[in-house]
C-alpha cells in the first residue's frame, strides 16, 4: 500500500474549535457563476501588504523582513462579528480566507471546483501597492461574494473597510488587472498543476 505524506517545512500549524449557532448557515468557498454578484476584499489587519514569510518568499528562497500583522485587535473583532452577521442574514454567496499563497491562490481555489466560468478581477483600487504585493501577501483577510448592496451597506455601517475587486465572468479564466498590467490565468491548467504538485510526495 502507498501512504501519502505531506510535509510542511518550517511551518507551525494551528487548529481551533468554535461554537456554531446554526450549522445550516454555512458559506461555501466556491464562487457562484452569477454575473450579477460582486467579489469584495475585506482586510482584517489594517496592515500593509507585506511579503515576509509568504509562500512567494519561500519559492524565491527568501524569508523577508516584514510579515503581515494585526494592527488593531478591536477592528479585527468587529470584522469577524460583522461577517458573522452577513452569514446569518444569508448575504454571502461564497467566501474564502486569504492565507497560504495570498489573494491569487484564494481566487484560484474559489474557481477550481467549478467546471465553467471565471473571474474578472481589477486590483487598481489598491492604489499604493504593486501587483505582486497585493496578489501574494498573506495578510489576515477574506474574499466574499455578495449578491446585492445590503451586504456592502452593513459593512460600511459597521466601519468595515472593503474593496470591490471584481465579479464572475463567462470566460474560463481569471483576468487579473492592476493599473496598466493585465494577466489572463488559465484556471483548468493551473488546477492541474496544483493537483499534481499536491501528490509529489506519494
Amino acid at each position: 500500500s502507498t501512504r501519502r505524506i505531506t510535509l510542511f517545512p518550517y511551518t507551525t500549524l494551528f487548529r481551533s474549535v468554535g461554537e456554531v449557532s446554526d450549522i445550516r448557515k454555512t458559506v461555501k468557498p466556491v464562487v457562484s457563476n452569477n454575473n450579477e454578484t460582486e467579489l469584495l476584499y475585506v482586510n482584517f489587519s489594517k496592515d500593509d501588504f507585506q511579503l515576509g514569510g509568504s509562500s512567494l518568499a519561500q519559492v524565491l528562497d527568501k524569508i523577508g523582513n516584514n510579515t503581515p500583522d494585526v494592527k488593531d485587535t478591536a477592528y479585527f473583532k468587529n470584522c469577524f462579528n460583522t461577517i458573522q452577521k452577513l452569514i446569518e442574514e444569508g448575504l454571502i454567496v461564497a467566501g474564502h480566507d486569504v492565507s497560504a499563497g495570498g489573494l491569487i491562490t484564494t481566487l484560484l481555489e474559489m474557481t477550481f471546483a467549478n467546471c465553467e466560468g471565471g473571474l474578472n478581477i481589477d486590483l487598481s483600487s489598491f492604489n499604493s501597492n504593486d501587483m505582486i504585493s497585493v496578489a501574494f501577501s498573506e495578510q489576515p483577510a477574506i474574499v466574499i461574494q455578495v449578491k446585492d448592496d445590503k451586504a456592502k451597506e452593513i459593512l460600511a455601517n459597521n466601519n468595515i473597510n472593503f474593496i470591490v475587486i471584481g465579479k464572475p465572468q463567462n470566460k474560463r479564466e481569471i483576468t487579473l488587472k492592476k493599473d496598466d498590467e493585465t494577466y489572463n490565468l488559465d484556471i483548468d491548467a493551473l488546477r492541474d498543476v496544483w493537483y499534481k504538485s499536491s501528490y509529489l510526495l506519494d
